[in-house]
């Protein structure tokens, strides 16, 4: 084979690559995320003095506010989940995790930036090839590339494993920064 004709080959299986929309699950996020109230317990915990109701509403349909923001006092503060009129499940984080990111066609499954946007960003193309964020420990990645990084299921399997004993330990979770 001659170098123009090996050169004519690489360009064309490359071509072929590129086109077949590849997302190694290696770049995707993986392990339980840390659940830990990035907003501050006591900002959390004035929100829901504030508004009980408004608060628990958010926690059960705002992905975003129930994973990243407020996700311990969601999921794992009893002192918040005292009243009788709420009944809460004995494992109400799994039961977020499957209402709001497992499951299929769920309305909280998407990417706020588009698709290309966010392949670019799990593949590290363009602009991400030498940026420090990744799918596997960015709250961003969460928030902005939720699907494509792997954090909930549309259509395809999500690649994260969401465990609630991890996700409440800071020594065994996945912490985003």
């Amino acid at each position: 084979m001659s170098v123009r004709s090996a050169s004519y080959f690489v360009l064309i299986c490359s071509s072929a690559l590129a086109s077949m929309d590849l997302q190694p699950t290696a770049w995707k996020a993986t392990r339980t995320p840390c659940c830990m109230d990035t907003l501050m317990p006591s900002v959390c915990k004035s929100l829901y003095n504030r508004d009980h109701e408004r608060f628990t509403r958010s926690c059960r349909t705002n992905a975003d506010f129930s994973f990243i923001q407020c996700c311990h006092s969601c999921h794992f503060n009893i002192d918040l989940f005292t009243g009788s009129t709420v009944p809460v499940p004995n494992d109400i984080y799994m039961k977020d995790v499957e209402e709001l990111l497992l499951r299929t066609n769920a309305n909280t499954c998407f990417d706020r930036h588009g698709s290309n946007f966010c392949e670019a960003f799990v593949t590290r193309a363009g602009p991400w090839g030498r940026r420090a964020l990744t799918c596997q420990q960015s709250a961003f990645a969460f928030r902005v590339c939720r699907k494509t990084c792997g954090y909930c299921n549309s259509s395809k399997p999500a690649t994260v494993r969401y465990d609630s004993t991890v996700a409440k330990d800071p020594k065994t979770c996945e912490r985003l920064f």
